[in-house]
């Protein structure tokens, strides 16, 4: 039996940050040799029981990584969940992990996954996209919710589509806020729950000409590595999204991970939500001035 070309013999190594994705991927996988490490403070310990070896490392600690990846007799190499972009900078690198950094021309999140690649691939471990194993992670292509976007919001979806895609290019974020076509927040190192919270207030109330809420809208960068960092939502987005009263969520249809998505969809039904997956072609060839 073989899985993307990975038999059940052959280790997958899982560097795991925090979130439901790290977990889901362990579970969607049984019977396969799945070797994680875990990072201390980010990483949900349950991780531990569903894989055949485990380790937890400190972030910076990308020597150890490697060692125990080559101890196992790791092929393959996923990366799955976020890490705290505020801690990132505050850590004690070893050796390898300050090499790392010490190369790169700036900070952004690009560079700095694509060169902890490179140095994977130099010891002969190669980077996969957690949906080259489990591709039904993938959000799909269509209205994913009962209420369809009104004519207002599908205006906002657009004009947040071309904003978001502007910010990806800079590689800040992957997604922005939006209200009849102004950009109420945009994602950053706080990340996705923190810029929905913050645009709560911003987007929701009086002295708007509707009755509508803000639009999230989540999209893979123009340059994104579809093996690193891809946009992911979930529950909890939902959840933060009612708490801040936006109505909108839309998101690159294959260019996003959705988690439960039966659980998912269920809450934006029961909140009178829309949820929506995007096709970038589609996206692309309308007027953001509709």
């Amino acid at each position: 039996m073989s899985l993307n070309g990975a038999t059940e013999g052959q280790g997958i190594g899982l560097i795991a940050g925090n979130g439901q994705l790290p977990l889901l991927f362990a579970q969607a996988l049984p019977g396969y040799r799945i070797v994680a490490v875990g990072h201390t403070g980010e990483t949900d310990p349950r991780l531990a029981a569903l894989v055949t070896s485990f380790c937890w490392v400190r972030l910076g600690q990308f020597q150890k990584i490697l060692d125990f990846f080559l101890q196992h007799h790791v092929k393959w190499v996923v990366m799955a969940g976020g890490i705290t972009k505020a801690r990132i900078w505050q850590v004690r690198p070893d050796f390898l992990a300050l090499k790392m950094v010490l190369s790169l021309v700036h900070r952004h999140d690009d560079l700095l996954l694509r060169s902890a690649a490179a140095i994977l691939e130099q010891h002969g471990l190669q980077l996969k996209s957690v949906t080259d194993f489990v591709p039904e992670l993938l959000a799909p292509a269509g209205l994913l919710s009962q209420r369809q976007p009104t004519a207002v919001e599908w205006a906002d979806i657009r004009f947040g589509w071309w904003a978001a895609k502007e910010l990806g290019r800079l590689d800040i974020g992957q997604g922005v806020v939006v209200r009849q076509k102004m950009v109420i927040a945009v994602e950053a190192m706080e990340g996705t729950d923190a810029m929905i919270m913050r645009a709560g207030p911003l987007a929701v109330g009086k002295g708007w000409a509707d009755d509508g809420g803000g639009v999230v809208v989540k999209v893979a960068k123009p340059m994104q590595d579809r093996r690193l960092d891809l946009p992911t939502i979930g529950p909890n987005t939902i959840k933060k999204m009612v708490d801040a009263g936006l109505q909108v969520l839309a998101v690159e249809a294959g260019g996003a991970i959705l988690l439960e998505p039966e659980q998912t969809r269920s809450l934006v039904d029961r909140h009178h939500l829309v949820l929506l997956g995007c096709r970038a072609e589609e996206m692309e060839r309308q007027p953001t001035s509709s």
